[in-house]
């Protein structure tokens, strides 16, 4: 009952500072602007199915934008005293941990409507409607929602267990990047055709026929397992939820929320554990 009502305490010191956070605003700022750059540079093409493609992009984006935030947020309290004061005036750790959480995964979703909103109010009129059902479009966004707010999860944690927020940012801007390239990678092994078709081509005016043939860039076996796996995890999944563009698998967002409470529960233990200098 403690722990809850510091944490309700602390939940709304949090919401109040982010409010008046340069950090957030300025994540909310530059999802608008992508938006708004999408919008330009579609326009021109304009043709169904294209509005799909360009909302889904802020899924991409949110671990990016997220990891300076988490580092720049949580950091600054550490450096104003912040965090120090809270448990000097009582408050757990746990409840500020928690909190903090809370407050980062929260900023985390709140910062993907500042892309969805102007690519839904004025991506609509301009590009026409969505293809995709409401009931898809929905879900999708809740798995994009569950994945942001896990790598918040994974960010805070970071943020929380070092002081020195200049590493912190590298720390996360440099994870963030890596995840998403990592899932670019694993895109392009995994859809990779098992089978190179036969084609036509031309050699000394000849028409030449070369047979269908095993790709020999194809992923089967274990390490197929194992790419397939770690391309479902939280960033490495972003380029999936793009790529693919349909559907979200019912496994994505459950290994977005396991990959939160790993974190969380490692992040706490650690943090409970810490110097506060």
């Amino acid at each position: 009952m403690r722990v809850r009502l510091s944490i309700n305490l602390l939940l709304r010191a949090g919401f109040r500072r982010l409010w008046r956070s340069a950090a957030f605003w300025g994540a909310v700022g530059v999802m608008f602007a992508a938006a708004v750059f999408e919008l330009a540079v579609s326009y021109p093409v304009r043709q169904a199915g294209l509005l799909d493609n360009r909302y889904m992009i802020f899924a991409l984006l949110s671990g990016v934008v997220l990891s300076a935030f988490c580092s720049l947020f949580t950091g600054a309290e550490y450096s104003d005293g912040t965090m120090r004061n809270k448990i000097a005036v009582g408050h757990s750790r746990t409840a500020v941990y928690l909190s903090n959480l809370a407050v980062c995964a929260a900023a985390g979703v709140l910062a993907c409507f500042g892309y969805i909103l102007p690519m839904v109010v004025t991506g609509v009129p301009l590009l026409g409607p969505f293809t995709m059902s409401v009931p898809s479009l929905l879900w999708f966004t809740l798995c994009a929602f569950i994945m942001t707010a896990a790598l918040c999860a994974v960010f805070a944690m970071i943020a929380m267990l070092n002081q020195n927020k200049a590493a912190v940012a590298v720390i996360c801007i440099f994870l963030a990047y890596f995840l998403l390239f990592l899932g670019i990678y694993f895109n392009s092994r995994l859809t990779e055709p098992a089978i190179i078709p036969a084609r036509e081509y031309i050699e000394s005016g000849q028409i030449l026929v070369r047979e269908a043939m095993p790709n020999p860039a194809y992923v089967q076996g274990v390490k197929r397992a194992i790419f397939a796996l770690l391309y479902d995890l939280p960033g490495c999944q972003a380029v999936q939820l793009v790529a693919e563009a349909e559907a979200c698998p019912v496994r994505l967002p459950l290994l977005s929320l396991g990959a939160a409470a790993v974190s969380t529960g490692a992040g706490l233990a650690l943090f409970r554990r810490k110097d506060l200098k």
